[in-house]
């Protein structure tokens, strides 16, 4: 009996280590150079609601460390969603894809693309939607003012600043609608290779061969199949369990 009960207290123990305790363990793992052991321990975090571009990022490097690159590139990007502008997932993660087979080109885009996916790539969706939200407020109260008043310079003031408060609320709306709009699901091919199809069939004709690690934009699905565009413009099928969404 006492050998059951302290069996229990034990793994209780275990069971109770808090996600901050795990990868303390995990990052002391992975400075003895035991990526395996450090690797399963963040998977148990990960299994958790305890998520963190750092996570990721670790996570990264231990499947580079063990050689399995797709994992790495996958894990890369999932940190650099959480962190766009973080040095080192960037660097990481560019040294990573020069191990894969396929360097596609990426098709140019229109400056005003360019500009607008640069500026909204600073703010979030939701940080956008309300700030104009917000504005529009402003300018509901700031023309209302202008309406009763019966002071010139206050009246004259307040129209001003509503009409900038309308401006400014129509483009963050505007930029927060075309956020919304251009959102793409991405993946990263898991597989060490997989033929791209014409068609969601097996029996239809192979366009190309992508290798492992290649990251994909996510079309549409169908059945068992998804459609996919590369970087460089080329659209296909492949099978959807060949790939992980980011």
């Amino acid at each position: 009996m006492r050998i059951l009960i302290t069996f229990l207290i034990i793994t209780t123990g275990l069971l109770a280590q808090s996600p901050q305790a795990l990868f303390e363990q995990a990052s002391a793992d992975y400075e003895q150079k035991d990526y395996a052991g450090a690797l399963s321990k963040y998977l148990q975090i990960s299994d958790s609601i305890w998520l963190s571009a750092d996570l990721y990022f670790n996570m990264a490097n231990c499947y580079y460390k063990s050689q399995q690159i797709a994992p790495a590139v996958l894990y890369y990007e999932k940190a650099l969603m959480l962190n766009p502008n973080d040095e080192d997932i960037i660097f990481n993660l560019k040294i990573t894809q020069l191990k894969l087979v396929d360097r596609l080109a990426e098709v140019p885009q229109p400056f005003y693309k360019k500009w607008m996916t640069s500026i909204t790539g600073l703010l979030s969706i939701d940080y956008l939607a309300k700030s104009g939200i917000i504005m529009l407020i402003l300018f509901s109260i700031l023309f209302c003012l202008f309406l009763f008043s019966n002071q010139y310079k206050l009246k004259r003031k307040s129209f001003t600043y509503s009409i900038f408060c309308l401006a400014l609320s129509l483009g963050l709306l505007s930029m927060a609608y075309y956020s919304f709009n251009t959102i793409k699901t991405e993946a990263i091919l898991m597989n060490d290779n997989a033929y791209i199809k014409s068609a969601p069939s097996m029996q239809s004709e192979d366009l190309f061969i992508l290798h492992e690690g290649t990251k994909v934009t996510v079309l549409e699905q169908f059945n068992d199949w998804t459609k996919i565009k590369l970087s460089d413009g080329m659209i296909g099928w492949l099978e959807s369990e060949a790939i992980e969404e980011i």
